[in-house]
């Protein structure tokens, strides 16, 4: 039987619930004698920028390299694991959704990073070495600002955090797209699609709702999400409740037919043969095989 996952929450060495941390990856391995991480998901964000490094991230169900020069961004609610086993060189900054508004940084900015990706493909960007120089200095600005005390530090923070959010959405929209979109206002369309899929996917399945809500029609929804992605906004919703399916049957010990009604079906025969419409296999045996031993 699947064990339930464990969800880390933002706190300090006292326990206490904190907003912003960052550390040194090699201060992490040596407390820890290596980074070996069983699958856990965070209540917070996480940046994981590597310098130097190897191993094995899996995010939502797929395996990653770590590779050096590798720029590495977990939302809140994935699922990994970071394995490293040799000592790797970087930063970890880890910050809450209430750190991003105190700092006035809108989540769309931080999204903007894996815009362009469908639901749970979240792999690192690869950063060559002129703009890994960029990105390095960032980051040990934003330790030096951490570690120091004065009335300015929050402040200082965000703007780095900010800036370092840009540079990571520039980059992606070059490795993704070849150049930024030209058309903001499409750009804000598949923002809030994206968004509204977050909010009522376990609610609404159907592309004629989210067309109506942002005030197009369905063909152009369909077409236009595919131009951005590769995929219909039929087929994003499609991944959206399949990623949340898994997360929910390999980490949570609820039954199928609980799962069916939570996701939005109305009988829980209509969610088995979605799901393995998608997977070639039931959710019971999709359990068995994936299960997280004690």
């Amino acid at each position: 039987m699947a064990n339930t996952i464990q969800v880390l929450e933002l706190v300090d060495e006292a326990g206490n619930r904190i907003d912003f941390v960052c550390k040194r990856i090699e201060t992490l391995f040596d407390k820890n004698d290596g980074i070996t991480d069983e699958p856990h998901r965070h209540n917070y964000f996480t940046i994981i920028l590597v310098k130097d490094g190897s191993g094995t991230h899996t995010i939502d169900f797929k395996n990653f390299e770590i590779n050096n020069s590798s720029l590495h961004v977990i939302y809140p609610g994935q699922v990994h694991s970071f394995v490293t086993p040799d000592r790797p060189s970087g930063w970890v900054f880890n910050f809450t959704s209430s750190f991003l508004a105190s700092q006035q940084i809108n989540n769309d900015l931080v999204n903007k990073v894996y815009l362009y990706n469908s639901y749970g493909d979240t792999p690192p960007l690869y950063i060559n070495n002129d703009q890994f120089i960029v990105f390095e200095q960032l980051a040990q600005q934003i330790i030096d600002y951490y570690q120091k005390e004065n009335e300015y530090k929050l402040d200082a923070l965000g703007a780095l955090l900010k800036l370092f959010f840009i540079n990571s959405a520039n980059l992606s929209c070059n490795i993704y797209q070849n150049k930024p979109p030209n058309n903001l206002v499409e750009n804000n369309l598949l923002i809030r699609f994206k968004k509204l899929v977050d909010q009522l996917y376990s609610k609404e399945h159907k592309v004629a709702y989210y067309s109506n809500e942002l005030s197009v029609t369905s063909d152009y929804l369909n077409k236009y999400v595919k131009s951005q992605i590769g995929k219909s906004a039929k087929e994003l919703i499609q991944d959206k409740i399949l990623l949340e399916a898994k997360r929910s049957l390999i980490f949570s010990n609820i039954s199928n037919k609980e799962l069916s009604y939570q996701l939005g079906f109305d009988e829980p025969s209509h969610f088995s043969n979605f799901f393995k419409k998608f997977t070639q296999t039931t959710p019971k045996n999709f359990k068995l095989e994936n299960a997280v031993q004690s």
